[in-house]
């Protein structure tokens, strides 16, 4: 069965590898640009391997060193007195760094302490010990997944290796996390074995024309289509800060650069391959995915990660209206109770998106208050989606079931039941309230609450509601 006749990949197949061929756009993109790289996965996943088969592809000298073993010594040779005694030069050796036009530095995230600080003039700066590194192009490295604690039922542990230093991993506009045996197809493992005995491949097409032609496309998006995407990277990073915490503004710009990259690659392998043309839209998500620093800390929450693009990108078509502010509330929650505060003045569609996505995200047991609080706000709002309606019954179904009172004398759990019983008693002006937050806190007998605070928590909350939806 011939490779040819079943992959459109330009790339990574005639390398050797199969189902790669969704991060082409990533490599492309950083060979195109000539940004950092660093590859992530365990061990055997053909990190090092598709790097030195790019190397010898594009016939460029190439240096790999192992982080955990090498010596400054190794990568700038032999220190010796300059001539007039002022300065130190150099001498080369076989490994040292001069000459390289592409360095591969790997199991990065095993450097010691000392040296990862003489790292980062290389691969961010192309420079060592305050000089350029007038040939080198590329910088490139590897490192397996770091040993975290959240991370305990993996079945592989790599002792040793941490989680990257910060200021290093933001050095390094592309972060790619690799495909490893477990994820591929049944094909692309077919296809993996088979090839091992094959040789080297030639290119579908020229890797040079490739790269050059992405190169073009890059430097025409900066032109044309960097002020937009410079607007909706300032969206992304206040939703990304919200989300992840601190990001940098080195980081910013990067983002911006890894976006515009993405999509001039897209567009150069969709040229290619014939297909449609591709969409900027749909290059933000593997943007964004493969150049977070925070990967090499530990993995991302994919689902996530694609709900703040898609966020993002409604934010940057808006103008400052109040759906606009909702959608910057990096919160889910918090945007449900927002939208429905200003349900008047929101589509019936955009308030059920926020509705959905908030009673998912909030947490037991407010989520049924809040659920209830809500549907007694939007009940007499028109032509409201099955999916609200549905999603808020399965919530609150329990509020209006009639609840045996003698389960009270039976329960292991009196003092939450005397709590619930005394919040019933309470005296208020407005009944109506008093009459729904009975039935919601008498819903959770007899086994719902913790507590007798987690009851009052959630009388308080939806007392809170009652008020702020104007109820």
């Amino acid at each position: 069965m011939s490779t040819k006749a079943n992959y459109k990949s330009l790339i990574t197949a005639p390398l050797g590898l199969y189902g790669w061929s969704h991060l082409e756009p990533v490599i492309l993109a950083a060979l195109a640009t000539e940004l950092p790289m660093l590859l992530i996965g365990r061990h055997g996943c053909a990190k090092s391997f598709i790097l030195e088969r790019l190397a010898e592809a594009l016939g460029l000298n190439f240096r790999c060193y192992n982080a955990s073993l090498i010596n400054y010594d190794d990568l700038v040779g032999i220190p010796m007195p300059s001539q007039d005694r002022k300065t130190l030069e150099y001498i080369s050796n076989s490994t040292s760094i001069w000459d390289a036009q592409v360095v591969f530095i790997d199991e990065l995230n095993r450097t010691r302490p000392e040296l990862q600080n003489k790292l980062f003039p290389i691969i961010y700066d192309k420079r060592i010990q305050g000089q350029n590194l007038t040939c080198l192009r590329y910088r490139w490295a590897a490192m397996n997944p770091p040993c975290v604690e959240e991370d305990s039922e993996d079945d592989v542990q790599y002792l040793g290796a941490m989680p990257l230093d910060s200021a290093l991993a933001d050095r390094f506009p592309f972060i790619v996390s690799v495909p490893e045996w477990h994820s591929l197809g049944e094909n692309d493992k077919k296809f993996l074995l088979r090839d091992q005995f094959a040789g080297r491949h030639d290119f579908p097409v020229d890797i040079h024309d490739l790269i050059s032609r992405t190169h073009a496309q890059y430097m025409d998006l900066i032109r044309n289509i960097g002020n937009p995407t410079a607007d909706y990277t300032l969206i992304l990073m206040s939703l990304l800060e919200s989300s992840f915490g601190y990001i940098s503004s080195r980081r910013a710009a990067m983002l911006q650069q890894t976006l515009l990259a993405v999509h001039a690659a897209r567009i150069i392998l969709a040229d290619y391959a014939r297909d449609k043309p591709a969409q900027l839209e749909d290059s933000v998500y593997p943007a964004l995915l493969n150049s977070l620093p925070m990967t090499a800390v530990k993995k991302p929450d994919y689902h996530q990660l694609a709900g703040i693009c898609a966020q993002a990108w409604k934010l940057a078509a808006l103008d400052n209206t109040p759906w606009r502010k909702i959608l910057l509330m990096p919160d889910p929650v918090q945007r449900l109770v927002e939208a429905v505060k200003i349900r008047g003045q929101l589509d019936s569609s955009d308030l059920a998106e926020c509705i959905t996505s908030g009673i998912a995200a909030a947490q037991e047991p407010r989520k049924r208050a809040l659920a209830l609080a809500v549907y007694l706000a939007v009940r007499a709002i028109p032509r409201m989606p099955a999916a609200v309606v549905e999603t808020l019954a399965m919530e609150i179904r329990p509020c209006f079931e009639v609840q045996d009172k003698n389960t009270l004398q039976q329960l292991k759990w009196a003092k939450i039941a005397r709590a619930v019983s005394l919040l019933e008693k309470q005296k208020g002006k407005n009944r109506e309230m008093l009459k729904y937050r009975s039935n919601l806190l008498n819903s959770f007998l007899p086994e719902g609450f913790a507590d007798e605070a987690q009851a009052e928590d959630v009388a308080a909350y939806f007392a809170d509601l009652w008020k702020e939806f104007g109820l």
